[in-house]
């Protein structure tokens, strides 16, 4: 049980919106992983389901997804399930196709 509220990453609202306006149902479901998409798959000729990490970019010469150090167990699971980690939503959508 957590202590403290969940810090939603700053470009979550972004990405949710931008699925949701292409059509996409997006649950928030905070763990393990931010999103749960069920879209239309052309290529699968099917509904599908994929889990997506938002994060937010951090650096000033190359522009990547900040990944805590506190976040290992999350980071296993994201590795494992190949979830892509996305932080805008042109990226969400790609990652859907």
């Amino acid at each position: 049980m957590r202590r403290y509220a969940r810090k939603v990453d700053s470009t979550q609202a972004e990405i949710v919106s931008g699925l949701r306006a292409a059509g996409v149902h997006v649950e928030i479901i905070e763990e393990p992983c931010d999103l749960l998409c069920h879209y239309w798959s052309r290529q699968a000729g099917r509904f599908l389901w994929q889990p997506i990490e938002c994060k937010p970019l951090t650096g000033k010469r190359s522009l990547k997804a900040r990944i805590r150090k506190d976040q290992a167990a999350q980071t296993d699971f994201l590795t494992m399930y190949r979830v892509p980690v996305v932080t805008s939503a042109a990226e969400a959508l790609e990652a859907l196709i």
